[in-house]
């Protein structure tokens, strides 16, 4: 269940983040699309990291 939640959060950040690059002409939301991406890679990374 972790691994695939993993992806999940590797594949939403990700998205997020070329979201919010691709609209950043616009005023606010592509800034808290990038910072969302940025949160869910680091969740992703925390996942993938032995325990």
């Amino acid at each position: 269940m972790g691994f695939f939640a993993m992806i999940a959060s590797m594949l939403l950040g990700i998205l997020f983040v070329v979201i919010g690059i691709s609209r950043r002409k616009q005023k606010g939301w592509p800034i808290i699309l990038i910072a969302l991406g940025i949160v869910f890679v680091l969740i992703a990374v925390y996942l993938g990291f032995p325990k």
